[in-house]
């Protein structure tokens, strides 16, 4: 008999990325399998493997199977865990996946390599990441989702056991949710859905911008008011998505801008992207650690009709997430009954808690502690009549006594900063997790 996982009302999913690539990052940047604590996350979800050219489900890489197994491993310290193979992402060739939608047997032989590849290795299900599907591929993405879940039903079946769970990553923007998906459709299909709520603004535009404010910004004119996580996810509900399938994607880093003027205000002018993250060596993308490295001393900023936090440091301009934003973030699903939260990824965070000082793990930890107790229903009332405020509060990123003496207050003391390996921004494996190419 297929068994199924039942959802409540009071669910708090908190369903986290490891990105593999992390691995090979410099010196503290480096974060490995090893490294992860299997006690703070409901699901974890490794990410990524491929699709090759014959329509099966592989591993990206030889090593990957051994990395499988130590990952799988966590569950015997948490029998709770739940953990997904991710396939796709943003650098993903979106062609295998149009490929293998196209034809029934290619989709067939994609299950039956996908059943195959999770069972061998302890998978508990799949994490479809397409960014993103389109055109004719739209409806075929549907059929791909339904045969999924029917396959991994009958399997389950099969075995009397717990049958394989459908899961999917998808776009947090109106014009490519129309475009890409049948919303109440492929809800019908998939376990979960996370919205990947971030990377609605950044150094691709020629402005100061959050990227990834709660809700709209009282200057936001035409499309721009859909590009905040309050319209996508309500968006995704009023499409035929039960609340509880959604998760409201987070993100463990900031984006920084270039100022080009001595203007610093939300909308300000910039020439580019923020210099670049010290250890994942991204132009204009900052792990919440390096966030911490970067604007120590620095005030923090609320943008009060987003209800986000942006700082300044010299010419350069990040919006992150903090302690704050989160609550209000979790504050905000657990109001509208949403059923948890994704965030991406485990390896931007503050993992040996020497950055932040706030110990390991401070933005996971913050949201395990957060998210499991029970729904409230608190006054929230979304104060929309300003734009922004130099309110500084409750930052994990407070003013530090220390911060003329610390060697990281300058980026270009970094020895990672001019000399890395992970300098080249067009081919950084971490580039940019949510934006269009």
């Amino acid at each position: 008999m297929d068994k199924l996982t039942l959802t409540t009302a009071t669910s708090s999913r908190l369903v986290c990325y490891y990105n593999s690539l992390a691995e090979n990052r410099p010196d503290y940047g480096q974060f490995s399998v090893s490294d992860i604590d299997p006690n703070k996350c409901t699901h974890l979800i490794y990410a990524f493997s491929d699709i090759n050219n014959t329509n099966e489900l592989v591993p990206s890489c030889d090593t990957d199977i051994s990395r499988y197994e130590l990952f799988n491993g966590l569950k015997n310290r948490n029998p709770l865990l739940k953990t997904l193979l991710a396939v796709g992402g943003l650098r993903f060739n979106t062609k295998k996946f149009s490929t293998m939608v196209a034809d029934p047997q290619n989709r067939t032989k994609f299950i039956k390599s996908a059943i195959t590849l999770l069972r061998d290795n302890g998978f508990d299900g799949i994490n479809l990441d397409w960014r993103y599907p389109g055109g004719q591929d739209k409806g075929r993405f549907t059929l791909l989702c339904q045969e999924l879940n029917e396959a991994f039903v009958a399997e389950g079946n099969s075995t009397n056991g717990d049958r394989l769970i459908v899961t999917a990553s998808v776009s947090a923007e109106k014009a490519t949710i129309d475009a890409g998906y049948e919303v109440s459709q492929i809800a019908m299909h998939l376990d979960f859905i996370n919205v990947l709520t971030f990377d609605f603004h950044g150094h691709w535009e020629s402005v100061t911008g959050h990227h990834s404010p709660l809700y709209n910004g009282t200057q936001d004119t035409g499309d721009e008011i859909y590009l905040n996580t309050d319209y996508a996810m309500r968006y995704w509900r009023e499409q035929g998505a039960p609340g509880q399938k959604l998760n409201l994607g987070l993100a463990a880093y900031g984006r920084a801008f270039n100022l080009s003027t001595e203007s610093s205000d939300v909308g300000a002018p910039t020439n580019g992207p923020g210099e670049e993250g010290c250890y994942t060596g991204e132009e204009g993308f900052w792990a919440s650690y390096e966030t911490c490295l970067y604007i120590e001393g620095d005030t923090t900023h609320l943008i009060v009709d987003q209800e986000v936090p942006y700082a300044v440091t010299e010419n350069q301009w990040v919006g992150f997430d903090n302690k704050a934003s989160l609550d209000t973030k979790v504050n905000y699903l657990k109001t509208n009954d949403f059923g948890g939260a994704c965030v991406w990824s485990l390896d931007l965070d503050d993992t040996t808690g020497q950055f932040c000082k706030m110990g390991k793990c401070p933005f996971i930890s913050h949201l395990h502690d957060i998210l499991p107790q029970q729904y409230n229903s608190p006054n929230h009332q979304h104060n929309n009549s300003h734009h922004h405020s130099n309110y500084h509060y409750n930052s994990p990123y407070h003013n530090n006594a220390d911060y003329h003496n610390s060697p990281y207050h300058n980026n270009n003391h970094c020895d990672y900063h001019n000399n890395s390996p992970y300098n080249d921004h067009n081919n950084s494996p971490y580039y940019n997790y949510n934006n269009d190419d």
